[in-house]
């Protein structure tokens, strides 16, 4: 395994030596006792996988992570406490290169990316690492030299803090000078940026700001795909409710058509 700090410092873009054949998550098991669980092994994590089924060295034997170091902070104290620690985040991001580190899977197909129509519209929205299965994406669309061919529209939308959380930031702006039609990012840096009403800037305020458009792909069948912390989706459920209702529509009914067209994608954690 291979190990790169990403520019956030609890930020870690791990390369996993593996042979890998499809696009979607891994599981890592971490050896020891679960302290929660004496006499039993830890629970596996999973980890969406930042790469196409060829790896970041284009031979089809590695998959690559995105892993936010898990730490707690006493309220108290304001102190870090590592007995509180997130025991897999940290294990991967101690990890040195050369390491082993088991896993298993793949698993899941939710976030597998369709490629019976190379003209679809791809939707992206992520919080913070949940970007990494569109890295992937998009490493297959604009870099690969594969049979499928892509020439439709991926659209990301990608949420952080602060500017140094971009995650894979000049991979897609690479993108965005090379295939100006058929790749769009929009960043949402909530420290940084005020929404049209004075707040912080979330992913949902950035797509609310071009409801219009995403309703209308939506309606030309596109496909729109979720991945980060779970917390985003309440939030993003009632911006879309809203514009819905502003438009006159129904939102209830719209997501109920978007799911069974299987246009609706989800993966949180």
């Amino acid at each position: 395994m291979n190990r790169f700090p990403l520019p956030s410092g609890r930020l870690y873009f791990l390369v996993i030596f593996i042979f890998l054949s499809v696009i979607c998550s891994f599981s890592c098991v971490i050896q020891g006792e679960n302290p929660k669980k004496p006499g039993n092994p830890h629970n596996v994590r999973l980890y969406s996988i930042a790469s196409t089924r060829y790896g970041d060295f284009f031979d089809g034997k590695t998959a690559s992570f995105c892993v936010r170091r898990a730490v707690y902070y006493d309220p108290e104290t304001g102190k870090e406490d590592p007995s509180k620690k997130g025991v897999c985040s940290n294990f991967l991001c101690d990890s040195k290169p050369g390491d082993k580190v088991q896993i298993t899977g793949p698993s899941g197909k939710i976030m597998l990316l369709p490629e019976d129509d190379p003209k679809a519209t791809h939707i992206m929205i992520a919080t913070g690492t949940g970007v990494a299965p569109y890295r992937g994406y998009l490493r297959r669309m604009f870099m690969e030299n594969v049979p499928f061919k892509f020439n439709g529209l991926a659209w990301l939308f990608l949420g952080v803090a602060n500017s140094d959380s971009l995650l894979y930031d000049d991979e897609f702006s690479k993108y965005l000078q090379e295939y100006p039609d058929n790749f769009r990012f929009d960043r949402a840096l909530s420290r940084e940026e005020k929404n049209k009403n004075g707040g912080k800037m979330y992913v949902q305020d950035k797509i609310e700001e071009y409801s219009d458009e995403v309703f209308k792909l939506l309606d030309n069948g596109a496909h729109i795909y979720f991945c980060g912390l779970k917390g985003m989706m309440p939030g993003i459920q009632e911006t879309l409710k809203r514009v819905a209702e502003q438009r006159g529509e129904s939102w209830e009914e719209k997501l109920a058509q978007l799911k069974k067209n299987k246009q609706w994608h989800v993966e949180v954690y």
